[in-house]
């Protein structure tokens, strides 16, 4: 980890503010880029026609504790996903969801003495003869939405340190709604679907490629790919605008840059809103501009 500027004592509530925010950054960059993999998996297999269940049952755990179904907006596409720890060995979990998803179509997974995860396309009872499944395919190649193939599934399950109690900690994911791959994804120099943020500007040659919030939540994320961009060209555009949009910077010393393994850090609050920028250059004169947001009603 490395440190740029001057020393700075660490503001422990503006930081501990930022743990929920980092979390979701991870969680929704890996569903983003995990889907889009996954996709380009299941375009080349065998399709069939679809069956969306009622995915809530589906991929409950029997004899899970009964916990709350969240919604996640991911590039304007509604997932439902729940957190549970659950009092059952690693290996019992990951085999109920690869037996839930014996039916399906461009079935992943993958499992160590830690953590697995399986991904599936659900068929359902869903007719499995060729013409079907070429239908199918026609379908979605048109439509780009998943529906047209199967219900997409999702369940991660990891145990060790952080799981209370020897239990293991299970995230499942699923989409009842439609789940468009053509919105969803960017393309060309277009914009994925979702939304920027109010009164947060964006630089210039900008794409956003990834926008998610938890309903019903504060935290948001935002990721964009910049063009003809570096690092420190887009902390220098954030440290202009920002204050000319009414943001106040946060730092200890003016001009203080903020870098953490190459990742340069920029946090501004206005009101009750607090952004934090993250800006690392991607080679080949490119940018990744990172966004995490916290609107508290």
């Amino acid at each position: 980890m490395q440190f740029a500027g001057r020393h700075r004592r660490p503001r422990r509530f503006r930081w501990a503010g930022l743990a929920p925010l980092l979390r979701l950054a991870v969680f929704a960059t890996v569903l983003f880029v995990s889907a889009a993999a996954f996709v380009l998996r299941a375009a080349q297999a065998d399709v069939a026609e679809a069956v969306w269940a009622v995915g809530s049952g589906i991929m409950a755990l029997p004899g899970a504790p009964d916990e709350e179904v969240r919604q996640l907006r991911l590039n304007g596409v509604r997932l439902s996903f729940r957190t549970q720890a659950v009092e059952a060995s690693l290996a019992d979990v990951l085999d109920h969801y690869e037996a839930n998803c014996g039916s399906a179509i461009a079935t992943q997974a993958a499992r160590s003495d830690l953590a697995g995860y399986v991904a599936c396309l659900d068929m359902g009872d869903a007719p499995q003869d060729l013409g079907a499944l070429v239908n199918r395919f026609v379908a979605f190649s048109v439509t780009g939405d998943l529906r047209e193939l199967g219900a997409l599934r999702y369940a991660f399950a990891r145990r060790g340190a952080a799981a209370p109690d020897g239990k293991v900690l299970l995230l499942t994911m699923w989409a009842d709604s439609g789940f468009n791959l053509y919105r969803m994804l960017p393309r060309a120099a277009s914009d994925a679907a979702g939304r920027d943020l109010f009164e947060v500007p964006r630089p210039p040659g900008s794409q956003r490629i990834l926008s998610a919030w938890e309903q019903g939540q504060p935290s948001g994320v935002l990721i964009y790919r910049v063009a003809a961009g570096s690092a420190e060209e887009l902390e220098a555009f954030y440290r202009a605008e920002l204050p000319r949009a009414g943001w106040r910077v946060i730092e200890s010393h003016p001009g203080e840059s903020l870098r953490v393994d190459d990742i340069h850090l920029l946090t501004a609050e206005k009101g009750n809103r607090l952004v934090t920028v993250l800006c690392q250059s991607d080679g080949a004169s490119r940018a990744i501009l990172t966004i995490l947001a916290s609107e508290p009603s």
